[in-house]
């Protein structure tokens, strides 16, 4: 199995030369990608947001921007290191896509997620033929896809509708999928098939097939599969008749489909959300841009409270997402066993975050909120994009499903210091080992982040005395007492009979927690941050503002802030709007 990351020298590893060096690389390849792209509100660009949303109406990949998109050898950000990519930490990986998804999902979906998630399957699980055939095939400029999607069965992967069987002639493959995202134009196909009866651990098969090279009539394309967002993607049926396969076409053992499909969900859970945090930054810039340039308001929008509300409110939910976000992709490496419930708190509460603050800029965009021409449109076609890229193969509940059995578990485990999550967790641009793929597997249903917070409130705040650090101070000691009573709570979930993921309380717990560990990534990220590269990670106006909104969603209630916080953040979203600054922990310049 491939290392999915060089290995660095282990004195340089978490060393403050080693994660400069890391920044520098990781910062002049974000710049290439941004320079290439070109301003996305340039009219005239032909990969701005003028053409990209002429292709959503016509339902078309935008062509030019595939074409860019493989100049740049884009790909390759997804293939290990040794086997010829660049793949540098899926930390990395969610900020290097963050242009694509920034300027168009549809983009981003087809040049580089779908390509993405199937061949993540092949890194963690297949043999070194196969992962030597599916990074020629990327690095080539091609595309793979995965078909584990489902409509008929409630997304649930495990009832998908492709079949396999082993015959005296060999290993045929039969069954008909309803939506495969470039099923027609795919050279590689990585698909669950159904080969034993139930939905145990032996019941499915992972393969990897050439559609191409199979028997002429085996293989048929039913038709496009329309969709009201991401209007472009290539999405098709696919069908198999009694369709011979090669023999080398098993990925990882016959019938250990669900297991290993299992190992690699936390890595796309992870990461995805990490790259849609470029939509939500458009959102916010095009909502900026707009009561700026349109005189949206007959005052400065800081001197607005809704407005201000709404840009700094989003701002700092920007920020959680991405504290969290950060935690769970550099876990996938550090502390592979957390990654289970991690990667599904990600997957959970950031697609949610983002929707609601995505519609609390409403207040500042009005009736320009709907507008589907212009220089704003943009906004209503990622807000109609956000739900079907983040909804994909796993719905909220079944991320709730996954976080549920856990609870008890990880409420009864000491939070200990020496349980505590790393520091590296929370230091971006830190360099990071191989993924373990074994200890991925593991489904430990460990977390280490409570122990982290305990740990971190008896060390005491590094704030300054005055208003602020009172607040500070206040809220880690009711975000203390909410992990107590999230603590008490799942342990009154587990009954002894297997069945306590039914109960009523099960999923608003779940919700609870998932806010609660986005509340420590924050303190977490803020008690790390590097003064020199990540000034405005260690400022403590925007940890206040994210631990209020998200308290404020647990139903807790701390001291109001000093409405200097507010004013500042919202300050902050002007700059960066002026500069062309990324609204994310990053502040990276963008391209317009």
């Amino acid at each position: 199995m491939t290392d999915l990351l060089d290995r660095t020298d282990p004195q340089a590893r978490g060393s403050r030369e080693g994660r400069t060096a890391r920044r520098a690389e990781i910062l002049a390849r974000l710049g290439e990608i941004e320079h290439h792209l070109g301003d996305p509100w340039d009219r005239h660009n032909p990969v701005g947001f003028a053409a990209l949303l002429a292709a959503d109406d016509a339902a078309e990949l935008p062509a030019e921007a595939l074409r860019r998109y493989h100049r740049l050898g884009i790909n390759a950000e997804f293939v290990p290191a040794d086997l010829g990519g660049r793949l540098a930490g899926l930390d990395a990986l969610g900020l290097l896509l963050r242009p694509l998804f920034r300027r168009d999902v549809t983009l981003a979906v087809g040049g580089a997620l779908t390509s993405f998630m199937a061949s993540m399957m092949i890194w963690l699980n297949g043999d070194e033929a196969q992962q030597r055939r599916a990074a020629d095939t990327l690095l080539d400029g091609g595309v793979m896809t995965i078909a584990f999607q489902q409509f008929a069965h409630g997304n649930d992967f495990v009832n998908d509708e492709f079949r396999a069987a082993r015959t005296p002639a060999g290993t045929v493959m039969s069954g008909r999928k309803a939506a495969v995202n470039n099923a027609e134009h795919a050279d590689l196909l990585v698909a669950f098939a159904r080969t034993g009866p139930g939905s145990d651990d032996s019941s499915h098969t992972l393969l990897l097939t050439a559609p191409a090279e199979l028997p002429a009539g085996r293989v048929r394309y039913t038709g496009r599969y329309r969709t009201d967002a991401v209007r472009g993607l290539r999405i098709a049926g696919l069908e198999f008749d009694d369709c011979p396969v090669p023999e080398d076409a098993v990925v990882g053992g016959w019938g250990r489909g669900i297991p290993l499909g299992l190992r690699a969900f936390p890595v796309t859970h992870a990461t995805v959300p990490s790259m849609v945090l470029g939509l939500a930054d458009t959102a916010l810039r095009t909502a900026t841009r707009f009561a700026l340039e349109k005189g949206a308001f007959s005052r400065p929008v800081t001197e607005v409270p809704m407005a201000r509300n709404a840009l700094a409110g989003t701002f700092a939910d920007l920020l959680v997402c991405d504290s969290l976000a950060l935690a769970a992709t550099r876990a996938l490496h550090l502390v592979p066993e957390h990654s289970n419930v991690l990667s599904a708190v990600a997957k959970y509460l950031v697609p949610k975050l983002v929707g609601e603050a995505l519609y609390h800029l409403s207040v500042v965009m009005g009736d320009a909120f709907h507008t589907r021409s212009g220089d704003h449109a943009i906004f209503q076609k990622h807000v109609r994009d956000l739900a079907m890229v983040t909804f994909g193969h796993v719905s909220s509940a079944v991320c709730q499903a996954t976080i549920a059995p856990c609870l008890p578990g990880i409420a009864a485990a000491p939070w200990t210091a020496e349980r505590a999550a790393p520091d590296a967790l929370f230091r971006p641009y830190g360099p990071v080992p191989p993924i373990d793929a074994e200890r991925l597997a593991g489904f430990g249903g460990e977390d280490g982040l409570c122990a982290y917070a305990v740990r971190a409130a008896a060390g005491g705040l590094r704030v300054e005395d005055g208003e602020l650090g009172a607040v500070l101070r206040e809220q880690a000691a009711v975000l203390l007492d909410e992990l107590a009573e999230i603590r008490a709570a799942a342990l009154e979930l587990d009954s002894g009979d297997g069945q306590f993921t039914a109960s009523v309380r099960a999923f608003p717990l779940t919700d609870r927690y998932a806010l609660a560990l986005a509340a420590v990534s924050c303190l977490g990220v803020w008690l790390n941050a590097d003064a020199e590269h990540e000034a405005y990670s260690a400022r403590p106006e925007w940890l206040a503002l994210a631990l209020d909104r998200l308290l404020r969603r647990l139903g807790r209630t701390t001291a109001p802030l000093p409405a200097s916080v507010e004013a500042a953040l919202c300050e902050e979203v002007l700059r960066r709007a002026d500069e062309d600054r990324s609204y994310d922990l990053y502040d990276v310049r963008l391209a317009g």
